[in-house]
C-alpha cells in the first residue's frame, strides 16, 4: 500500500511536463501544505478517486511521484502524476520511469537535492565563498565590457544549452548573438553552432517535420542510430510497438528494440560500426536499380541539375544531385551492392534486399513507411549518414503524408526559439572559402577566448577528449594573479589581469555543482523546471506550457532575469522585460516562418485581451503543434510538415545529397580501434532510468540503485581472455586520443563490467555522460575530421579493456539480459522497465 499522502480537495493544480526526453509527457502537479491530507472517497481527494484501488490499475501514486519542498515560505506537499486526460503524447497517463519520478527533482530542503546552488559563489583563495547578485552581475558585465574593448567579441563566448525554454534561450541569444554580436558561441552538446543535422537539411527535409501519429499509421518504420524503447519510452510503447508497424532496426547492438523487431515482423540490422553511410546508400541501391522508389514523388517533387544550380546555399550546389546523378552514383560503386555492402557492413546481403522490399513492397502494394534516426546517426559521421538517410527518405517519397515522413526523434525537446541569427560572417574557419561555425573549443584551446560564460551544462565532459580539454582550461583560468580577496575592485583587477597575460575567466550558471564549475571563477545559481513559467516545444512541435507551482530555492534567480540584468548593466537596451510572459511574446515575431512558429498564438491572445501564457495554459498538457495560424478566429495546427510537398529548398523541391563514402572510410581509419594492440570499439549512448548528465538522477535513488557506476557491455568472447566477470571494475584506455588541435594524447574512463551478447564480439557499449567517468574522455576531440559542419564523432570511441579488480556489484546491481522482447503472443501492451 502507497505511504503517499493524498492532496485533499483544495489542493492547487498545476500543468507541466516531464523535464527530460523529446517526447515531453504531460503531468498534474498538485501541491498542498505539510500536515494536511485528502480523505479515502473521491469526493475528499483532489485526484477525485475513491481508496483503496486494485493493484495495477494506476490509481496508486508512488513514492516517486511525491516531494516536499517550498511554497510561500512554508513547507508543501507535491505530487506529480501522468495527465490521464491528456489528449496527446502520454495518453491514459503512461510515462516512463524517467517521469514517473520526476517529483525527485524539485528542490527539498531535506531531500537529496538540498544541495542545489542557492546564491551566488566567488573563486577566492580557491574556494567558492558567497557573494551578492549586485557584485556578481557587475562582474560579469564589467569583466564582459573589459574583454570587448581590449580584444573584441570573438573573445567573448558563451556555452548554451539548446534545449531550454523559449524564455531563457531568447534572452541569452539576445545578448550573446544580437548585442554582442558574437560567433564564439556554442550548444551544450557541440563545439560549433549550426546544423546537426545537414545532409539531411540539404536535401529540404526538416528534421522535426513528423507527428507521433505517423509511428502509429506506419506498415514500417526503419529506425537508425536510437535506442526509442530505452530513450524515448512512450513514443515506442504507445504509438510504434502499439501501431503494429514493422520495424526495420540499424544497431551495432542486440537490444531489446532489436529483438522486439525480429519478433514482430521486422529486422534488425547489426551492422558494424562506423559503416551506416555504406547501409544505406545499398538500400538505395536497391530500391533503384528494382524500380521500387516512389517514382511519382521522385519525378513531380525532387529538383534538377539546373535547380540546384541556382540555389543560393553553396552546399547543394557543391554537394546536391537529381536523380539521375544518384542513380549513377550509386551504380557505379560495388560497395553498393548487397553483397560489397555485406562486406564493409557485417549486415548479410539477404537481409539488406529484404530491407529494401520491406521499406518499399517490392513492386506491390507501397506501404507506409516512415524513417526515424537520432545520434547514433549524426553523432558518427555528421553529414555522409544524414545525407544518406535524407535520400532513402526522398526514394521513398517518405515526407509529410501520415505514416510517411522522414525525421529526427529528438535527444531533447525543443526551446531553442532564438532572438538573433549566427554572426556566420564572422567566422574564422572555412571549408573550401566558405564559412562554417567558428569551433569554439578549438579556438579557446589556442588560447583566443579570454572570458567563456556556461550556462546549463557540464560543458567539459560534454565535449570530445574531455580528459585533454580539462587540462588545457585548467591552465587558461590559472595564469595570471589569483583572486585572494572579495573585494569588488580587487577580484575584478585580479581577473582582467588573467585575460591579459593570455588567461580566461569562466562563469558557470547552473543548479548543481558539477565537474566543470570546479574551474569556474563565478557560479551563478539558476531557478529552473517548476520555479518559474516557461514554453517549449517537444519533438512533434507541440508547444506546451511549464507552469511554477514551487519557489527557487535561497536566492537562486530564473536565467532569462541573469542575463537581462548583466545586459542592462552593459548598457544595452531591450532587456526590461519583468516577466518570461513578456519574452514569449516578443520571441514570437523571431518565430514567424519557421517549424516552432507561435505568433499566432500570441496575436489571438492580443485579440482576446489575454497573456499569451495564459491562453496557451487553456490547451494544458495537450498543447498546441506549431507552426500555427488563424482562421475564422480559432488556432489552426501543423500535424506534420511539408504536407503541401513543398521543401526547405529555393526551388520548393527536394534533393539528393552526395552521401561521400570515401570520407566515411578514411575518416573510420583514424577513429576505428587497432586490433593488433587489443583495442575494441566503445559505442555509448543512453540507458532508461538514466537521463543525460545525470545533473539531477545522480540524486535520486532509483537511479542510483539500479546503476550505481558507469558499465560496460563487453562480449564474452572479449570478456573471457580479459578475465573480466560481471561487476569487475575495469580501465578503458586510449592512447591515441586527438584532442581539440588534433594531437594525439592519452585518456581513460572506469565502469563495470558488464558480460552481455547485447554487443558483438569487438564491440563495446557504455553510457555516455556518467558523472566522472564520461566515455568522451576517450573519443576524438578534433572536429576538423568532419569540416563541413565541425562536429565531433561523439559515438565513435575505442580503447583497452583492462580488469582493475573485483567491485562486489554482483552481490548488488543486476547484470541480467536487458534486450528480452515478448514474443506477440504474449501481451499486447509493453510494460515499462
Amino acid at each position: 500500500m502507497s505511504t503517499v499522502p493524498v492532496p485533499p480537495p483544495n489542493a492547487a493544480v498545476h500543468t507541466t511536463c516531464c523535464e527530460y526526453c523529446p517526447v515531453a509527457c504531460g503531468y498534474r502537479v498538485y501541491t498542498w501544505p505539510v500536515g494536511h491530507e485528502g480523505g479515502q472517497a473521491a469526493s475528499d481527494n483532489a485526484l477525485g478517486v475513491d481508496y483503496p484501488q486494485a493493484a495495477l490499475t494506476g490509481g496508486w501514486p508512488t513514492e516517486n511521484m511525491h516531494n516536499v519542498t517550498v511554497i510561500d515560505g512554508r513547507q508543501h506537499n507535491v505530487l506529480i502524476v501522468p495527465d490521464a486526460t491528456t489528449q496527446a503524447v502520454n495518453i491514459g497517463g503512461t510515462h516512463s520511469v524517467r517521469g514517473g519520478a520526476i517529483a525527485q527533482k524539485i528542490w527539498s530542503p531535506t531531500g537529496r537535492t538540498a544541495d542545489r546552488l542557492q546564491r551566488p559563489l566567488l573563486r577566492v583563495n580557491g574556494q567558492l565563498v558567497p557573494i551578492s547578485w549586485d557584485m556578481a552581475l557587475d562582474l560579469v558585465a564589467d569583466l564582459s565590457t573589459y574583454v570587448l574593448q581590449e580584444w573584441d567579441e570573438l573573445a567573448w563566448g558563451m556555452k548554451l544549452y539548446s534545449y531550454q525554454y523559449y524564455e531563457n534561450v531568447y534572452a541569452a541569444t539576445k545578448l550573446a548573438l544580437g548585442e554582442i554580436g558574437t560567433p564564439n558561441f556554442s550548444p551544450h552538446h557541440a563545439p560549433a553552432d549550426g546544423d546537426d543535422v545537414p545532409g539531411l537539411s540539404d536535401t529540404g527535409i526538416d528534421a522535426f517535420g513528423s507527428a507521433f501519429a505517423d509511428d502509429a499509421e506506419a506498415d514500417v518504420i526503419m529506425i537508425c542510430g536510437s535506442d526509442p524503447y530505452e530513450t524515448k519510452t512512450v513514443r515506442f510503447t504507445t504509438y510504434q510497438a502499439a501501431g503494429g508497424a514493422a520495424l526495420i532496426y540499424v544497431d551495432p547492438r542486440r537490444t531489446f528494440t532489436a529483438a522486439y523487431a525480429e519478433q514482430h515482423g521486422g529486422l534488425h540490422l547489426q551492422l558494424h560500426p562506423g559503416t551506416d553511410t555504406a547501409l544505406y546508400s545499398a538500400l538505395a541501391r536497391e530500391i533503384v536499380e528494382r524500380g521500387w522508389y516512389d517514382r511519382d514523388f521522385v519525378d513531380h517533387h525532387t529538383a534538377s541539375r539546373a535547380d540546384m544550380d541556382a540555389e543560393g546555399k553553396w552546399r547543394r550546389r557543391r554537394f546536391g544531385m537529381d536523380f539521375a546523378q544518384l542513380r549513377d552514383h550509386l551504380l557505379s560503386r560495388d560497395e553498393f551492392t548487397p553483397e560489397g555492402a555485406a562486406a564493409i557492413t557485417g549486415v548479410p546481403a539477404d537481409q539488406i534486399r529484404e530491407a529494401a522490399r520491406l521499406l518499399t513492397g517490392g513492386g506491390g502494394e507501397r506501404p507506409k513507411t516512415s524513417i526515424l534516426f537520432e545520434k547514433g546517426v549524426y553523432w558518427s559521421h555528421n553529414y555522409e549518414n544524414t545525407a544518406a538517410v535524407g535520400n532513402l527518405g526522398v526514394l521513398l517519397g517518405a515526407v509529410g503524408r501520415p505514416g510517411r515522413t522522414t525525421s529526427r526523434m529528438g535527444g531533447h525537446q525543443r526551446g531553442g526559439q532564438r532572438a538573433a541569427g549566427y554572426p556566420l560572417d564572422k567566422s574564422p574557419h572555412f571549408f573550401e572559402d566558405h564559412p562554417v561555425e567558428m569551433d569554439t573549443e578549438r579556438w579557446l584551446v589556442e588560447g583566443n577566448t579570454r572570458f567563456r560564460w556556461v550556462v546549463g551544462t557540464n560543458w567539459i565532459s560534454a565535449m570530445g577528449a574531455s580528459q585533454a580539454l580539462r587540462s588545457a582550461v585548467a591552465d587558461l583560468v590559472n595564469r595570471g594573479p589569483r583572486v585572494t580577496t572579495s573585494d569588488p575592485d580587487g577580484v575584478r583587477n585580479a581577473l582582467q589581469a588573467r585575460m591579459d597575460a593570455g588567461g580566461m575567466v569562466i562563469v558557470q550558471q547552473e543548479i548543481y555543482l558539477n565537474e566543470s564549475t570546479e574551474l569556474a571563477d563565478l557560479v551563478l545559481p539558476a531557478a529552473t523546471w517548476g520555479e518559474e513559467d516557461f514554453a517549449r516545444n517537444n519533438a512533434e512541435r507541440r508547444l506546451r506550457i511549464y507552469e511554477k507551482f514551487m519557489d527557487a530555492p535561497g536566492e537562486a534567480r530564473p536565467d532569462w532575469w541573469i542575463f537581462a540584468q548583466v545586459a542592462q548593466r552593459m548598457g544595452y537596451d531591450g532587456f526590461g522585460w519583468q516577466d518570461t510572459n513578456e519574452i514569449f511574446e516578443e520571441a514570437s515575431e523571431r518565430s514567424r516562418g519557421g517549424r516552432r512558429d507561435f505568433a499566432a498564438l500570441v496575436e489571438l491572445a492580443r485579440q482576446r485581451g489575454m497573456r499569451a501564457h495564459d491562453l496557451l495554459r487553456q490547451f494544458g498538457t495537450t498543447g498546441v503543434q506549431t507552426p500555427l495560424s488563424i482562421e475564422a478566429g480559432e488556432l489552426v495546427e501543423t500535424e506534420r510538415l511539408h504536407a503541401d510537398l513543398r521543401f526547405k529548398t529555393d526551388s520548393g523541391k527536394a534533393n539528393f545529397v552526395l552521401a561521400d563514402w570515401d570520407a566515411v572510410a578514411d575518416r573510420n581509419q583514424v577513429l576505428g580501434p587497432d586490433t593488433s594492440r587489443g583495442e575494441l570499439w566503445v559505442l555509448n549512448g543512453r540507458v532508461n532510468a538514466i537521463w543525460n548528465s545525470m545533473f539531477d538522477h545522480s540524486r535520486r535513488e532509483i537511479t542510483t540503485t539500479r546503476w550505481p557506476m558507469n558499465f560496460l557491455e563487453i562480449h564474452p568472447d572479449d570478456a573471457t581472455p580479459r578475465g573480466l566477470e560481471n561487476g569487475d571494475i575495469v580501465s578503458v584506455e586510449s592512447d591515441n586520443v586527438l584532442d581539440q588541435l588534433g594531437r594525439r594524447t592519452s585518456a581513460s574512463f572506469t565502469a563495470a563490467a558488464y558480460i552481455t551478447e547485447v554487443v558483438p564480439p569487438g564491440v563495446t557499449y557504455t553510457y555516455f555522460l556518467y558523472p566522472g567517468s564520461p566515455s568522451n574522455s576517450i573519443t576524438s576531440g578534433d572536429s576538423s575530421l568532419q569540416p563541413l559542419n565541425l562536429r565531433y564523432n561523439f559515438k565513435l570511441g575505442r580503447g583497452r579493456v583492462r580488469r582493475i579488480g573485483a567491485s562486489g556489484l554482483a552481490q548488488s546491481m543486476s547484470f541480467a539480459p536487458r534486450n528480452l522482447a515478448p514474443e506477440p503472443h504474449v501481451h499486447e501492451h509493453l510494460e515499462e522497465e
